[in-house]
């Protein structure tokens, strides 16, 4: 990685050097960073170097290029400071965003997300394909995004979508993607020993533990493996011996395979490659006073598991005019997809399997058992357990202006968005049959499930703005505006389910008549409002200096208790300001050298509302466990109750940032620090057992969140037919907590387990904790003589950050004549992670470390061990073998000791990717007039080609990956598939 990360270096400072003799051959002109066009907080358009926060916008052509499957993933590496982790790797994969790590411990860590100028969600983000956008501008800095309160306490990602063009004529567009998903990687397993458990070969074991490949009762020779698929003499009995034997009336029905490592992974082969189909039709015209355009976009894609399915289609109109002193802008966005999924808990199962398993030959069994009587063939589970999803969102903006002369105008921009989601989840189950298989042991029943959920959510939005623009003097202009926003979110939900299908396939319809035992009844409601005054004042001079303020008092129904003999508060203010300075402007400094020289500065304080709707109620909850289990339903105390007096987290923010630019821009230099405090921290309290209660959320706890962020940018090459560009962006985040609740050194912001996320008084955070072996005074792990098992720490270890050191993303666009070239590379140095996978492994006996010794000869003597001998003195540890001195003591070994020790499955985060690469070709102008097109251009792309992780993680677990959101980063387990390799094809054609 050292390597690596200097030869990076290496090119970009000998870049530099070349840059003095390409200026003098340069007659391309360029353009200036401050020419560059922003969209900024509530529809605010200004230069970027006049915006007084931090800032960075993504252009179309850097969103598209590599044919990402959603906006969200096209902006990974492609914004410093800015964070994207996948939390499911499903067909519809989820994500998680931070700017500038978190600045909360429980409550939502992501970005405000606003699409043309009105507060809009995650999932509309999501759902755009990334040809309906123009740009995205992520505001970095709180400043930016103080506007929106508390809404904008983790900063804003502010996107505009393409509008009708200016031109008379139809402009036509059409964008095709086909796309090949394979798997990325697996986790590195042991090949040397084959299925069974303590040592004996046993065809319908989950794990590894059998003899290895080299046994001569075994080695080349074929055996049965796992269930039959059904009887095949007729006479109700599936016959298979303990040994593996099958009778010569039944042998036909069964899985033989060489008892031997496959030559390929076997949980590989079980993948198939995924499909991906994404076509977008633009259509945009106008005049000078209109405009309208069109998008409609359809997506398909089948997944690397069988019959996982998302099909999506989008339509976007909007359109606007302007007529005398009237301005209409509006928007309506229709979304409907369909994904189809089934349990993602199938590749532990895949992970479970020994080397020599043809798991592919069991894709016809009927049988819910394949390989193993203790784990589900994941065919039948495809089969049988069926996810379905079905969300329709319709999505409407509307932006009305009136100018009443040159210096006063009123603007109202409004927005409904109503989004309706039909799921049913079902599993079939399985009871076996009278005539019980003559095999080790009988198979277990599945308990048949079903689950019908009916969501509606609406959201409504509006500022009412008005705005007053004057000019003091010639070089003073003053800039107000004034509003009122108001807000609603109403959401209702309604389901059913239970257990005990009667009759398998019936779901549509009297499905509570199909249920033996019906329950899991929910129909919840509740309405979250929010209204806000608030002003932004805009003061420039001449055109170097330029200072904002914001202000806005706030209400949230959140904080608002309906009892009124209740103390509650549901009112805050909060406020912003920031100074953006350009020198050379200022002292009308010319020079060949330097071109662009800009300061910022900004102070923000803003505040944050993590609290649920109806937390400061008084409510109660069904009563669970003993005596309400065992007779009459009643109901009890919250346990967890929420103070009434609880107030908004503040966070108070400070950023400075530096911008450089040398020989017209050619070398940029962008470098922005910022310290982030967050005081009335709200944390949970534990209370006393005797009071009834768990815990209470109550505003004790402060956190301090800093970073930097350096972006280099060089155009090393500027010509009519070559060019070349690199930007290489490096950042760091360091987030402290500084205070806990009363009595509270930490919170363990995870439930259960070997290891957790914890925040610690007095430490870096999220910290990864967890169980660890007992070290002496050297750091010698401690055993015990009488078994060679090691002690395990009494209380969990401290295994530092999950958030890397650092960061560093290099984006870089080659052209030559009609031909391109982009790559994007990161790299992410450090941070700890904990692998489920890993600890999956070692229970099976699928881990690579328990079959580096001979297995017959019992375990193994721990490396840099010690023993307390009968003087109380730790002796070092030659002969007494951890494990036993057999092999029948290794499986409860490594499923009960090794792998209750949390520090056997922490890795290192450090990763380098080559995130985008591509190659891509245009028409001429001329020849494709000639053709009767405007435009054509194709390109061959692929994302995740290479990568390289740290030396300790064989493939384990993506340093992306989490199962959990906000501040839950660093923990992975086995039910997250593996990262995928995708390489596609684009085709566009203008007219």
């Amino acid at each position: 990685m050292k390597k690596l990360t200097t030869s990076v270096l290496v090119v970009v400072l000998s870049s530099t050097f070349a840059l003095a003799s390409a200026q003098k051959r340069d007659t391309v002109k360029t353009t200036e960073i401050g020419e560059v066009i922003m969209t900024g907080a509530m529809n605010r358009k200004m230069k970027l170097d006049a915006q007084t926060s931090t800032a960075a916008v993504i252009s179309k052509e850097k969103l598209t290029q590599a044919g990402a499957p959603n906006a969200i993933a096209a902006l990974a590496s492609k914004v410093p400071g800015l964070t994207i982790n996948k939390t499911s790797s499903s067909v519809d994969g989820t994500y998680d965003i931070k700017i500038r790590g978190s600045r909360t411990l429980t409550g939502s860590t992501a970005p405000l997300i606003v699409i043309d100028g009105v507060i809009s969600s995650m999932t509309i983000f999501q759902s755009l394909p990334s040809d309906a956008i123009e740009s995205v501008t992520t505001l970095l800095g709180l400043q930016g995004a103080a506007l929106y309160g508390s809404q904008g306490v983790n900063g804003a990602i502010i996107i505009t979508t393409k509008k009708g063009s200016g031109s008379r004529k139809p402009r036509v567009s059409f964008n095709s993607n086909v796309e090949f998903d394979n798997v990325l990687f697996t986790p590195k397993r042991q090949q040397k020993y084959g299925q069974g458990w303590y040592g004996d070969r046993i065809h319908v074991e989950n794990g590894s533990w059998g003899p290895a490949f080299t046994d001569p009762a075994y080695a080349g020779h074929n055996v049965a493996i796992g269930v039959p698929f059904y009887d095949v003499n007729g006479d109700g009995i599936i016959s298979v011996n303990p040994d593996g034997d099958v009778p010569a009336a039944d042998a036909a029905a069964s899985v033989f395979a060489p008892f031997a490592a496959r030559s390929k992974d076997n949980a590989k082969e079980f993948f198939n490659t995924g499909l991906n189909l994404n076509n977008t039709l633009s259509i945009t015209g106008g005049s000078e006073g209109a405009y309208a355009g069109l998008t409609i976009n359809r997506q398909d894609r089948e997944f690397i598991v069988a019959e996982d399915k998302l099909k999506k289609t989008s339509v976007t109109l909007n359109g606007g005019f302007k007529m005398d002193k009237f301005t209409l802008d509006g928007s309506v966005t229709y979304i409907n997809s369909s994904v189809n999924t089934t349990d993602p808990a199938l590749y532990r199962n895949l992970l479970q399997s020994s080397p020599e398993i043809p798991i592919t030959e069991f894709r016809n069994s009927p049988n819910p058992f394949a390989w193993t009587l203790f784990y589900q063939n994941p065919y039948w589970t495809i089969r049988n357990i069926r996810n379905t999803t079905k969300t329709d969102i319709l999505n409407g903006t509307i932006s009305l202006g009136y100018k009443f002369n040159d210096h006063i105008s009123i603007t109202n921009n409004g927005t409904a968005q109503i989004t309706s989601t039909d799921i049913l989840n079902y599993n079939n189950g399985y009871v076996p049959s009278t005539a019980t298989p003559r095999i080790v042991s009988a198979p277990s029943p599945i308990t048949s499930t079903f689950l019908q959920s009916n969501a509606v959510n609406r959201y409504y939005y509006n500022d009412l703005m008005a705005n007053f623009n004057y000019d003091f003097t010639k070089d003073i202009n003053f800039k107000l505006t004034l509003g009122y926003n108001v807000q609603r979110t109403e959401l209702k939900t309604t389901s059913v389910g239970g257990n005990g299908i009667k009759i398998p396939g019936i779901y549509q319809y009297w499905n509570l008549t199909n249920l033996t035992n019906p329950y899991r009844l929910n129909n919840r409601r509740f309405i979250d409002n929010r209204y806000a005054y608030f002003a932004n004042l805009d003061l420039s001079y001449k055109d170097y200096l330029y200072v904002n303020g914001t202000a806005r008092y706030e209400n949230s129904s959140k904080l608002l208790h309906s009892d009124k003999s209740q103390p509650s508060d549901s009112g805050y203010f909060y406020y912003s300001g920031g100074v953006s300075f350009m020198p050379l402007k200022a002292f009308n400094i010319e020079s060949n050298t330097i071109s662009r020289f800009v300061i910022k500065g900004s102070h923000t304080r803003v505040g944050n509302d993590p609290v649920n709707v109806f937390a400061i109620e008084d409510t109660v909850v069904l009563g669970t466990g003993y005596p309400f289990g065992t007779g009459p339903l009643s109901f009890t105390n919250n346990q967890t109750p929420t103070d009434t007096n609880i107030r908004p987290e503040k966070v108070t923010s400070n950023d400075i940032s530096l911008g450089l630019g040398f020989l017209k821009n050619r070398i940029t230099l962008d470098a922005s620090v910022y310290l982030q405090t967050t005081k009335d921290l709200i944390t949970n309290q534990t209370t006393s057992s005797a009071s009834g209660l768990r815990f209470t959320p109550v505003n004790i706890g402060d956190i301090r969140n800093k970073g930097m962020e350096v972006s280099l940018g060089l155009v090393p090459i500027k010509g009519t037919d070559f060019s070349w560009d690199l930007n290489l962006a490096w950042s760091i985040n360091r987030t402290k907590v500084i205070e806990l609740a009363n009595g509270q050194d930490e919170v363990n912001l995870t439930t259960g387990g070997i290891a957790g996320i914890f925040a610690v008084k007095g430490e870096e955070f999220p910290m990864l904790k967890g169980t660890a072996y007992m070290r002496d005074e050297q750091g010698r792990i401690i055993i015990n003589p009488d078994n060679g098992n090691p002690y395990i720490s009494n209380k969990y270890v401290n295994f530092g950050r999950v958030t890397p050191n650092y960061t560093l993303a290099l984006n870089t666009n080659f052209k030559y004549k009609n031909f391109g070239f982009y790559a994007v590379l990161d790299y992410r140095n450090g941070g700890k992670l904990y692998s489920g996978a890993m600890s999956g492994l070692a229970f099976s006996g699928n881990l690579e470390q328990s079959a580096e010794y001979d297995r017959t000869q019992g375990g193994y003597v721990i490396p840099n061990s010690v023993y307390m001998n009968s003087a109380g003195q730790y002796v070092e540890n030659t002969s007494i073998k951890s494990g036993g001195n057999d092999y029948t003591g290794l499986p409860d070994y490594y499923g009960k000791v090794y792998g209750g020790i949390a520090e056997n499955f922490v890795i290192s985060g450090t990763a380098f990717r080559v995130r985008e690469l591509g190659v891509s070709y245009a028409l001429g102008a001329d020849m494709a007039r000639s053709i009767g097109l405007s435009g054509l251009s194709f390109s061959v792309y692929a994302r995740n080609p290479f990568y390289k992780f740290a030396k300790d993680n064989k493939g384990y677990s993506d340093p992306e990956g989490s199962f959990g959101t906000g501040n839950i980063v660093g923990l992975t387990n086995n039910n997250q598939y593996p990262s995928t390799r995708t390489v596609g094809f684009t085709t566009t054609i203008n007219f």
